[in-house]
């Protein structure tokens, strides 16, 4: 997550050095989602049969390998080859990862072990951009994807070392008949699934939005790249911080408040963004956004394990992940239409908006499903 995510800024900004368009940046940034967008659902249900190890080093040693691409080709072409293997690379990752967590993990320690697990994409968040900051102020950005590159390829040395976990089938035999065949249109007939996807989409609509364009508002406002990784990590600390007091927040109001709490901070602070230049103010409005988003995705994980048909996890984990490409390939590219023709403050009003109506829609979706989401275990369904 360091490695990827240290590139995502550097992706907006090393375009907007070369000469892109707005328009252009944001072409180049949903590359990264078009290839799982396609193939998460395959993915999952393939990570689903395979041994743990297998899948997680092939996310990992394919991520470098995108990465390091805009090292030996600093111009465009690099970054649509970068953006289009890192894509697949994080999606493979993040997928076995999270289905390792799954395999591991029983009904009473999942959410914890689903907060260690963000604890740790919440570290990469935050030191990523930071880093690529640095690192793209005292070189330039060819050099700062090799290096992210390095740093991706020693944590890959380590994931020699985990234990391996086999697919659940194999640990578990059970009677199956052509006639029991389902496809992933059954997961998506669970409501808890379909409520979890939803505010899954709106957690990652508000995080690329922020991760894509405000390196490119910051450079409006005169911030250097160090500046901007700064208050990216800023943003990334509360993403950090909050996951410690996430669990006493689900036992005290239950996960579906908590979401809605998280989206209201998201748009209030996108409201307050474009508006506020003072590089103080800047990094308490990054902070307080950090909460919003570091509340929702170790959240939408966590029910979509929960609601997943056993054996089917990586599977529904995979739903997940195309309903977020889905959101990741379209946003960066209408948002940047959209500030080609009213400007870049204005999507950050358009955004919190949007945020706002997809909130009222999974709360009405899970307010009339006969059991709502509580971030408990579900019963019927969800595990017969």
């Amino acid at each position: 997550m360091l490695m990827i995510m240290g590139t995502r800024p550097t992706v907006s900004l090393f375009a907007h050095d070369l000469g892109g368009s707005i328009n252009q940046i944001g072409v180049i940034t949903s590359l990264f989602s078009i290839f799982p967008l396609i193939f998460a659902i395959i993915l999952g249900k393939i990570v689903d049969q395979l041994n743990s190890k297998v899948t997680l080093l092939a996310g990992g040693y394919l991520g470098v390998l995108g990465i390091i691409m805009p090292s030996f080709l600093p111009n465009f072409y690099g970054l649509y080859l970068s953006q289009l293997i890192a894509g697949s690379a994080q999606t493979i990752f993040m997928l076995s990862a999270q289905d390792y967590v799954g395999r591991i993990s029983t009904s009473k320690n999942r959410n914890q072990f689903v907060s260690w697990l963000s604890l740790g994409i919440a570290a990469g968040t935050l030191l990523g951009p930071l880093f690529s900051g640095i690192i793209a102020d005292y070189f330039d950005f060819p050099k700062t994807f090799m290096v992210l590159a390095i740093v991706g390829l020693l944590n890959c040395i380590f994931i020699h070392f985990i234990p391996n976990e086999y697919p659940v089938k194999k640990k578990i035999h059970s009677n199956s008949s052509p006639a029991n065949k389902t496809t992933f249109l059954d997961l998506l007939k669970i409501p808890g699934l379909r409520v979890a996807l939803l505010f899954s989409s709106l957690i990652l609509f508000a995080k690329d939005l922020y991760i894509t364009f405000f390196p490119l508002l910051g450079v409006h406002f005169g911030y250097s790249n160090s500046t901007i990784g700064l208050l990216l990590a800023i943003n990334g600390i509360a993403s950090v911080i909050i996951r410690f007091s996430l669990s006493p927040l689900i036992a005290r109001f239950g996960s579906i408040h908590v979401f809605i709490g998280s989206m209201i901070v998201t748009c209030v602070t996108y409201l307050a963004l474009p508006f506020f230049s003072q590089i103080v103010i800047a990094g308490i409005i990054a902070f307080i956004l950090g909460i919003g988003l570091g509340i929702g995705q170790p959240l939408s994980i966590s029910l979509t394990i929960d609601n997943a048909l056993k054996g089917r996890v990586a599977e529904a984990l995979g739903i997940r992940l195309t309903v977020n490409r889905l959101t990741q390939v379209t946003t960066p590219i209408v948002f940047g239409a959209v500030a080609n023709v009213i400007g870049l403050i204005y999507i950050f009003i358009i955004s919190s908006t949007v945020v706002a109506i997809g909130t009222g829609i999974a709360s009405k979706i899970n307010g009339g499903s006969k059991s709502k989401v509580s971030g408990v275990r579900p019963t019927g369904l969800a595990r017969k």
